[in-house]
């Protein structure tokens, strides 16, 4: 419902790291088709950190997926960097099927945490290549950070 046009285009789920116990929250996201906006996709962006944070204030946040935003991302990056958050492209394309449209389409979100890698994997079942996120706890981040589970 948050993110109309398109339903179920936000999963967010909060985790405990048991060997640290770092709290944070992960999340896959799906933007609006390449035919929306760009400011719809931005606003679907802001609103889905929106929810997200709603699952823990001043926790750690990964959030990864198809962000449909091939074109102008250096924008898409102003725009994460005023809300706090950093974008992290992959290493390669992430979409090849058509000429017209290839690109870095999937991406990484984040907050709190260091994004060391974004790798894009070999091509599965899907038009879009899987990405996969190596990341490390940020400094400022402490265990047991965050209100408590509910």
């Amino acid at each position: 419902m948050v993110l109309a046009p398109a339903h179920e285009r936000l999963i967010g789920t909060r985790v405990r790291d048991n060997e640290t116990d770092h709290e944070l929250v992960i999340a896959s996201f799906h933007a609006a088709p390449l035919t929306a906006t760009n400011s719809l996709r931005r606003n679907q962006i802001h609103a889905a950190h929106k929810e997200l944070l709603g699952m823990g204030t001043g926790l750690m946040t990964l959030m990864v997926g198809d962000f449909n935003y091939p074109f102008f991302t250096k924008n898409l990056n102003e725009h994460m960097k005023n809300s706090g958050y950093e974008l992290s492209l992959s290493d390669r394309r992430t979409y090849t099927r058509y000429k017209v449209f290839k690109g870095h389409f999937d991406f990484a979100t984040s907050l709190g945490l260091n994004i060391e890698n974004v790798e894009t994997l070999p091509r599965g079942a899907s038009d879009h290549l899987p990405i996969l996120v190596t990341a490390e706890y940020g400094q400022d981040s402490t265990p047991g950070q965050g209100p408590p589970h509910p």
